[in-house]
């Protein structure tokens, strides 16, 4: 265990926490600190881009959502013209919630304490006795709701609270061909089946990250019944097999696990699979072809994970792919949101049973996901112990890859799938935030 002084100032636990990160090192305090948390707020959620909604949650002139950035409350809307806007859920009056709603159709919202009523844009429409109340002073045009960038992403909305930061493109940084895997099932895109699951938990939001950035090392014992009851099509043997490839300098990361003999997109419907084909690029059939089981991180809290789940022991099963969000609410605690993704050209029977194999295996009482939640939450609990403040874990797996000099796709690919590598980078990112210094 490394001892260091108490009297040692966060500034300083930032640096040494970066440079130790280089040779394998991370913090358990991390994981579950006050004075970490607040400074992630500050810094971290501040600058990055962050995911808002799928644009098929709000398909209609009007309809929005209520999300988060750090802790700020947006209302996430559609307006007349069908142009998505996100703004600070708060009267520019008097600091009112303007909406109660998670989700909803409006034109308009209306404060519910002194009536100041908005478009669904966020300008300011109405003010009860704006003649007789304040003559003339008060311009609308200068107290509309306060307004964050977004930019999408094949359907993911995104936002950011810093008007300097660099596009929503650059962010990105290439992780774009991974995310197809994800969003390009089909000529017709993806759509969420249903409104997200939430829940909170005693978890920190950043080891549900680290998890989602390729974490195939803890499969074959947290899910270890999958393999022996032969729901996943997978061994403990052949596990490991796969590459993790992460964005250098970007944070984002995924793993690619392979099967043996494992058949070509193996779990989706044959016309899907024709239609993937022409939606993906020529490197991407290439890669995702192969692919079994595919996880991964969008920096610095959305993860995706896509892999088959039978409910016929040693059959493959059907597809199902998952988004989720890791909304920090406290250190040690999260919001969770998870959706299902189904292909919008898909036929109404698959898209049914790709739900039901998401609920089963990561739906709020999924198998998978109770197993995930036992771990982290202890994980987290062990994290807040006095003992532990100056105990670090190691990530020195592959700590010697060498990129993979045949892998079509762009950033760092290492093999085999069980790699410390992403996490290296994912952490690294996130130090360089917390230092100031993106």
């Amino acid at each position: 265990m490394n001892t260091k002084p108490e009297s040692q100032s966060l500034a300083a636990w930032v640096e040494e926490t970066r440079e130790g990160i280089d040779s394998g090192r991370f913090p358990v305090r991390a994981f579950n600190d006050q004075a970490v948390y607040d400074l992630e707020q500050e810094r971290l959620f501040s600058k990055t881009w962050c995911f808002l909604a799928h644009e098929s949650e709000i398909p209609h002139p009007g309809d929005y959502v209520t999300r988060y950035i750090g802790n700020n409350n947006l209302i996430v809307a559609r307006d007349e013209h069908g142009e998505i806007h996100a703004n600070l859920n708060m009267c520019r009056h008097r600091g009112n919630v303007m909406c109660k709603a998670e989700m909803g159709n409006a034109s308009h919202f209306r404060c519910s304490y002194h009536g100041w009523t908005y478009k669904n844009s966020g300008e300011l429409v109405g003010v009860p006795y704006m003649k007789e109340g304040y003559e003339g002073r008060l311009k609308r045009k200068d107290w509309g709701l306060v307004g964050v960038r977004v930019d999408s992403y094949e359907g993911l909305v995104f936002g950011c609270l810093d008007p300097e930061a660099p596009p929503l493109d650059e962010y990105l940084g290439g992780f774009q061909f991974y995310l197809d895997l994800y969003l390009k099932h089909g000529l017709g895109g993806v759509e969420v089946h249903g409104p997200p699951d939430h829940w909170i938990a005693d978890t920190d939001w950043k080891i549900c990250t680290e998890n989602f950035a390729g974490d195939g090392y803890h499969t074959p014992v947290a899910h270890q019944w999958g393999f022996h009851l032969g729901y996943f099509p997978s061994s403990g043997s052949t596990h490991s097999q796969g590459w993790a490839v992460s964005i250098p300098g970007k944070g984002h990361g995924i793993g690619l696990g392979h099967g043996p003999n494992f058949p070509p997109f193996g779990g989706f419907p044959d016309d899907l699979v024709a239609e993937m084909k022409q939606s993906l690029s020529p490197e991407q059939v290439e890669v995702f072809s192969r692919t079994r089981t595919a996880v991964g991180s969008v920096f610095p809290n959305l993860s995706f994970l896509m892999q088959p789940f039978s409910l016929e022991p040693g059959e493959i099963g059907v597809r199902f792919v998952t988004m989720r969000l890791y909304h920090p609410v406290g250190p040690g605690r999260m919001e969770m949101y998870s959706w299902c993704l189904v292909p919008k050209n898909a036929s109404q029977e698959y898209k049914k049973e790709a739900y039901r194999a998401y609920t089963l295996a990561f739906g709020q009482a999924g198998t998978f996901e109770q197993d995930d939640f036992e771990n982290w939450t202890k994980v987290t609990q062990a994290a807040g112990m006095t003992m532990v403040r100056d105990v670090d874990f190691p990530y020195i797996m592959g700590m010697d890859s060498a990129p993979d000099p045949e892998f079509p796709g762009p950033g760092h690919a290492v093999v085999p799938y069980v790699n410390d590598t992403n996490f290296r980078n994912l952490w690294s990112r996130w130090a360089d935030y917390l230092a100031g210094e993106v």
